[in-house]
C-alpha cells in the first residue's frame, strides 16, 4: 500500500509562548494561527505560518529541546531577509540583533541566512545560489 507523506511540521520548544509569539510573528512576519493552553497557565502550543509554511511552538514537555535548528529552503533568501526586516528584525550591526549571519554563499551551493530566536532556536534560511 503506497501513501504519501503531505506535509512536515517541525515543533519547536519555547520557555515563553508570548515572548516566542512576539518573536515569530511581529518580528519575522509569521501569521499566528492558532494557540492551544492546557490550563489558564499553560503548557502552551501554538501554529504559526510562513507563505502556507507551518511551524509548531511549544512549552510541553517532552516536545523537543531548546536549542534546536530548523532548516527553511526558500526562493529568494536576500527578499526574504528584507521582508524580515520590513516587519522588525534588527540585522546584525544592531547589538541587540538576534541574526547570527548572513546572506552569505555557502561552499555547498547555498545561499544561507540564521537568525535565533529568544530560546536561542535556530532558524536558517537557505536557497540555492543559482535561483538566488
Amino acid at each position: 500500500m503506497h501513501v504519501a507523506i503531505q506535509r512536515v511540521c517541525p515543533i519547536i520548544k519555547v520557555k515563553s509562548m508570548p515572548r516566542a509569539l512576539e518573536f515569530y510573528c511581529s518580528t519575522l512576519g509569521f501569521n499566528k494561527e492558532w494557540e492551544y493552553a492546557a490550563t489558564p497557565k499553560g503548557p502552551y502550543y501554538s501554529a504559526v505560518s510562513l507563505d502556507g509554511v507551518h511551524i509548531h511552538l511549544s512549552t510541553f514537555d517532552g516536545d523537543g529541546v531548546i536549542g534546536t535548528a530548523t532548516y527553511f529552503y526558500v526562493d529568494d533568501v536576500d527578499t526574504l531577509v528584507k521582508r524580515f526586516v520590513a516587519h522588525g528584525l534588527k540585522l546584525k550591526e544592531d547589538k541587540n540583533s538576534p541574526v547570527e549571519g548572513g546572506p552569505v554563499d555557502q561552499t555547498w551551493g547555498m545561499r544561507e541566512f540564521y537568525v535565533r530566536d529568544p530560546d536561542r532556536n535556530s532558524l536558517r534560511f537557505g536557497s540555492e545560489i543559482a535561483a538566488s
